[in-house]
């Protein structure tokens, strides 16, 4: 009996796998946990070593005029800070302006809704809804309740601009001292091979997350001026204001042009009076959406640096659930690190193994 339940234990390389499936879920597990509890901190952190990766190439060439490093980081963070700025108050003013319309549109909305649903009873609770709702704002008095938005804005701010601060210095840093770095982790390994393939990966890193970013914001710039003529065309109030929208949105593949199809509905439905209508600014940005997608894109980065659409969703998914909408924007630049990470180390092992087979051929045909 005792041989018949040792016949019964599982194979070595089940074992293997099984305690190898317990450490991956483990290391997941402990590494989302890290994300979500460090999140104010980490998440400037790895936003900048990403956007440094971007503007690295750039430090270097004004670095080629005999400026210091630390000279090239600030000029770099500057530049950054005043473009940035510069766009979100291009996008917050005018946005404000149609974020009070949002009655209007919650109106037309329930509208559609009881149309199709052909019961007066939605009706009726729309109007209700929009009465206390207009009742409510008609009062020109500010209330702050305990949990109101604005008691959250207040206490959130600090966190907020502590980020935008930890940011900051840090992009500073990690652009003046990408070489420093680069020796440092190369100075841990004392094989010359694997000396050789750290500093092959730094350099692959950097120049598949800079060539990337640096296209896909050339894209996504014509993107923006395209949309936003064929908006202006079509006679579409605040054209390029949902241009620049569309810009933007789209670092955040596959969730960024939802929320912006979602957005131009809402804007035909306030602006037209017809469905069939509202939906011309929708159907204007699907078309030339769709085209940057399958043409300009792959066209301008290459086949090389597209990635599997699985892995891209899974991987924006995971970010997104972690990190929220800056977790959408650095979602395929990790996955591109990981990506060129693992080929580099695939090639490092592959190449020595292909010498020792040629070396083991060679022997046995003497």
């Amino acid at each position: 009996m005792s041989n018949h339940f040792e016949n019964l234990q599982p194979a070595p390389w089940v074992i293997s796998l099984l305690q190898l499936g317990a450490l991956t879920l483990v290391i997941v597990l402990g590494g989302s946990a890290l994300l979500i509890w460090g999140q104010v901190i980490l998440a400037p952190l790895v936003s900048s070593i990403v956007i440094g990766l971007m503007f690295g190439p750039l430090a270097d060439r004004i670095e080629k005029f005999g400026v210091s490093p630390a000279v090239s980081g600030g000029a770099v963070v500057v530049a950054f800070f005043l473009i940035l700025s510069t766009m979100l108050t291009a996008v917050i003013l005018p946005l404000s302006g149609w974020i009070s319309r949002l009655p209007e549109l919650w109106r037309k909305l329930q509208g559609i809704l009881a149309d199709w649903q052909g019961m007066m009873s939605a009706v009726e609770g729309a109007r209700e809804q929009l009465n206390k709702f207009t009742s409510q704002s008609a009062d020109m008095v500010v209330q702050v309740e305990d949990g109101s938005p604005i008691e959250t804005v207040a206490f959130s701010a600090p966190t907020f601009f502590a980020q935008i601060l930890i940011f900051l210095v840090s992009l500073y840093f990690f652009i003046a001292t990408r070489e420093q770095i680069k020796t440092f982790v190369i100075g841990l390994f004392s094989v010359e091979r694997t000396r050789r393939a750290v500093s092959h990966i730094f350099d692959d890193v950097e120049q598949f997350i800079s060539r990337y970013l640096l296209s896909i914001t050339f894209i996504n710039i014509g993107l923006g001026l395209t949309i936003s003529f064929a908006l202006w065309a079509a006679g579409i109030p605040a054209p390029f204001l949902w241009g620049m929208l569309a810009g933007v949105l789209n670092y955040i593949t596959y969730i960024g042009p939802v929320i912006m199809i979602a957005s131009l509905f809402g804007v035909g439905l306030v602006t037209f009076d017809t469905l069939n209508a509202a939906l011309i600014p929708v159907i204007i940005y699907t078309i030339i959406n769709g085209i940057e997608a399958q043409f300009v894109t792959p066209t301008i980065i290459g086949r090389a640096m597209m990635l599997n659409p699985f892995l891209v969703f899974v991987t924006l998914t995971y970010w997104i659930w972690a990190w929220g909408p800056l977790g959408g924007f650095i979602a395929v630049p990790m996955l591109l690190i990981v990506n060129t990470i693992v080929q580099n180390l695939n090639e490092t092992v592959a190449v020595p193994n292909s010498k020792s087979a040629a070396k083991n051929a060679d022997e046995i045909a003497e």
